[in-house]
């Protein structure tokens, strides 16, 4: 469903539908299950050559470099920056926590899970610092890391979707890509 998607959403779902050949590209995928109060921003879903791939992406597009604003409730974070960034690990762990428990149990026979971030722009330093340290977490506890598409990463995944957005003239339902259709061939 996209009629709630928020743009940088449309924008991750647009790279997974026309970059990584997703089949399925959901918005806001939330759980069924009661009290469960998790959403994951873009679920895509590729099959290829027998191997299925489900990637869970929660999207940040704030333009600032700041992820999110709050007062940590732990002090885990302690040591990357001020309260606003310990908030943001924070909320980022709890986040892919539930992102991962919620793909592996609904998509239970997929052959690879790939949790990513993606944010255009995030202050390098404590907090580009800890989401290494999480994603390293990830990794060690599930075997997969979190996948930082975040500056310039996340340009060079935007600048993929625009060459063929340039080349590229068929329609794919997906509106972000039909704008930068529009937009990188004007005449």
């Amino acid at each position: 469903m996209v009629s709630n998607a928020q743009a940088g959403e449309l924008i991750v779902g647009a790279y997974h539908t026309v970059v990584t050949d997703a089949e399925v590209v959901s918005y806001n995928a939330r759980s069924k299950e009661d009290g469960d109060q998790m959403e994951i921003d873009v679920v895509a879903i590729d099959s290829n050559e027998g191997t299925q791939t489900i990637y869970a992406c929660e999207v940040v597009t704030h333009l600032n470099g700041a992820l999110y604003s709050g007062t940590p409730s732990t002090d885990k974070w302690e040591d990357y920056g001020n309260r606003s960034y310990q908030y943001s690990l924070e909320k980022l762990e709890t986040k892919f926590r539930s992102d991962y428990e919620y793909v592996t149990r609904i998509f239970d026979d997929a052959d690879n899970y790939v949790l990513q971030l993606w944010a255009p722009y995030v202050t390098e330093g404590f907090l580009t610092d800890g989401l290494e340290v999480l994603s390293n977490e990830f990794e060690t506890e599930y075997g997969t890391p979190i996948e930082l598409v975040i500056n310039d990463s996340y340009t060079e995944r935007i600048n993929e979707l625009r060459a063929v957005a340039a080349e590229e003239t068929k329609a794919y339902g997906e509106p972000a890509f039909r704008f930068l259709q529009i937009l990188e061939q004007l005449r």
